[in-house]
């Protein structure tokens, strides 16, 4: 009777711990993945790295020299939505963190940027609709050089023609 008992009580033992350790923590107590609306993707912060200030040369001839003085900032897509919910020292702290990990690809933005800068003119520049237009034509170029991040919008902080 004793060693029927073991059994039984052990059996039971084994079957708690099974549903305990497996089961519930598995399917019982699992969320449900967050789903977020249009207008909260479309409203969230999005990874966002401020390139330091520079002055990049426009096309101009030689006797004349036109230059730009531009602060640009560059705004990545968040397609994991890891963005979500930030704001203050939180959203700084994330963001300093990506622009710590896109240094290795700074040599390649900046390249880019300092090209696509470069074959314009002060007269393209100098227009509202020239300067979008130049934002545009650098996100493209700027995405078409990136191995894994793709930037969804330009904006300049500072933009300054001579």
């Amino acid at each position: 009777m004793n060693k029927r008992i073991l059994i039984v009580g052990g059996a039971v033992l084994f079957v708690a711990a099974a549903f305990w350790f497996y089961i519930k923590p598995n399917y019982l107590s699992s969320k449900p993945a967050t789903v977020y609306t249009e207008e909260q993707i479309s409203q969230a912060p999005r990874p966002t790295v401020q390139l330091e200030e520079r002055v990049l040369n426009l096309k101009a001839p030689s006797t004349a020299p036109n230059y730009v003085k531009a602060m640009i900032a560059l705004e990545f897509a968040d397609p994991d939505h890891k963005w979500m919910g930030l704001s203050g020292a939180g959203l700084e702290a994330k963001n300093k963190a990506y622009a710590d990990e896109l240094k290795p690809e700074m040599h390649r933005i900046w390249d880019t940027i300092t090209s696509v800068v470069g074959a314009k003119s002060v007269d393209q520049v100098s227009s509202q609709e020239g300067r979008e237009k130049l934002k545009e034509e650098l996100v493209v170029a700027i995405n078409n050089d990136l191995h894994k991040e793709k930037v969804e919008s330009v904006f300049f902080v500072t933009f300054i023609t001579q």
